[in-house]
């Protein structure tokens, strides 16, 4: 028997008789032993728990700042504790348009942009100020670095700095305006303490200096490709990444290498971002965190069919995504932001006012296992294996293995539709046309508790001369991880 590809990135391509690769709600881990059984085995991505749930919604951004954490929620600021509980700290105070919310904090205030104002939260009051009459522009968007807030504006070619360690006091001497490119500022991200200015066709960073402007540019900085979407610029592997635009195009993932851009995105991740409007994709909104000794990027845009993933440590895409029983289709991830508080993940709905901590699945003892659905709703796990063809020759499938994380049926069991106990269960279906049509589910039991080493294998696969693409999908609450496929075919 051999090995078939089982385990890799997402990748489908414009045309499915080029590839037909997905990875849904599973990312690949290379083992860090020669002794491992696989080079690279599935693990099952983090599920979700509900945290707190804010009076009304989306749950739009937050912050950690000194200890404290901070959720926009709908039209209000939060506070909220560990043990759960929150307060209002600026109630009603915010738009009501449900974007996203830019945070930005110092040690002593936190600077709030939504909906086109910008409000400065004092830390040891807790009171705030409205300093949006204070701005040269509409802000869109705000970061921290060397004790000053820095803003940009909507439809504007100029950043604004507020006076050293006070985001109440906007000198008007202190707004710069870019000269280096002719278009207006999209987005601003911080980078070793370097200020990163987005146009829509160029960037360039920016150091404080020290003279008058205080951020002046960076020589030999300048970047011939600019930022698609305010939000989709972020801080992750002590760099920046982005998705981008220029006279040449858009929709290409980058991550910067010092001053040089390095495209990150595949073809089809390409393909994938080219499929949605330009007002969602104009609303894409990014985030980054570490979970595993792993490095994740997510790009979420409205309206799409799942939220694409970056994982630094492996080079390789998955998509994360909430599997609708009633249509039978996905959407993207609940999740839209993140915040590392209280030793947690906690990311924000970008539909209600939930607040989730996300965690990788783990035993609670006695068969009990937590993280495994998405705030109780299935996470539907598939892998597309790569097409199997011989030269449009025909090919025979006598046998399917796999190998998997067995034996871990829950207490009490699972029951199936006439209330008798059951195993988790793994399907399995295939495609002889390249994904245009399928094979029935043929359905495989990967062993109650305890039972470890279940042999799970399909025999008498049929035969295809066009290329076969076997299809594995899994929706049981337990922990879930793939070490391997093999197939014997002839």
């Amino acid at each position: 028997m051999s090995k078939f590809g089982l385990i890799g990135a997402s990748y489908t391509a414009k045309f499915n008789t080029i590839a037909d690769e997905e990875c849904i709600n599973q990312y690949a881990e290379t083992a860090e032993t020669p002794g491992a059984q696989a080079k690279l085995s599935y693990i099952g991505t983090p599920g979700l728990e509900l945290f707190c749930t804010f009076t009304d919604g989306p749950t739009r951004g937050g912050i950690e700042a000194n200890g404290r954490v901070f959720e926009a929620s709908a039209d209000t600021l939060y506070e909220v504790m560990a043990d759960k509980s929150f307060v209002a700290r600026m109630d009603g105070v915010l738009d009501t348009f449900g974007a996203p919310v830019s945070i930005a904090a110092s040690n002593i205030q936190l600077l709030i942009v939504a909906g086109g104002r910008a409000y400065c939260y004092t830390l040891a009051t807790n009171t705030y100020v409205d300093v949006t009459a204070s701005l040269a522009g509409v802000p869109i968007k705000t970061k921290y670095s060397d004790g000053y807030f820095i803003v940009c504006f909507k439809d504007s070619n100029k950043f604004q700095i507020s006076d050293i360690l006070d985001g109440t006091v906007w000198p008007g001497i202190q707004v710069n305006e870019v000269s280096v490119f002719a278009e207006n500022i999209v987005s601003i991200e911080v980078s070793h303490r370097e200020l990163w200015v987005f146009g829509a066709r160029h960037a360039q960073p920016y150091q404080d200096t020290g003279t008058d402007e205080i951020f002046d540019v960076a020589p030999s900085g300048f970047i011939e490709t600019g930022c698609a979407a305010t939000f989709s610029a972020c801080q992750l592997d002590n760099t920046v990444l982005w998705v981008n635009e220029d006279e040449r195009g858009a929709r290409m993932c980058w991550r910067a290498n010092g001053y040089t851009p390095q495209r990150i995105s595949t073809h089809a991740v390409e393909a994938w971002l080219s499929l949605w409007s330009q007002d969602d994709f104009a609303n894409l909104v990014s985030y980054s965190y570490q979970d595993g000794g792993h490095l994740f990027w997510l790009l979420y845009i409205p309206n799409s069919d799942a939220s694409f993933v970056y994982d630094v440590a492996e080079g390789l895409w998955h998509k994360r995504a909430e599997w609708n029983p009633v249509n039978g289709k996905f959407g993207p991830h609940l999740s839209w932001n993140h915040v590392y508080a209280f030793g947690k993940h906690l990311v924000g709905d970008y539909q209600t006012g939930n607040l989730y901590e996300m965690k990788l699945a783990y035993d609670k003892g006695g068969g009990v296992y937590a993280f495994v659905t998405d705030n109780g709703a299935t996470i539907r796990r598939l892998r597309r294996a790569p097409t199997l063809m011989n030269e449009l020759e025909r090919i025979y499938f006598p046998e399917l293995k796999l190998q998997v994380a067995a034996g871990l049926g829950p207490q009490p069991p699972l029951k199936d539709g006439d209330g008798n106990d059951r195993p988790p269960q793994i399907m399995l279906r295939w495609s002889d046309d390249s994904g245009n049509t399928w094979s029935n589910e043929h359905v495989r039991g990967i062993g109650f508790a305890g039972q470890y080493q279940t042999f799970v294998r399909w025999q008498r696969l049929g035969q295809t001369r066009y290329g076969r693409v076997f299809e594995l999908s899994f929706s049981d609450p337990v922990p879930y991880s793939i070490t391997e496929g093999f197939v014997r075919a002839s």
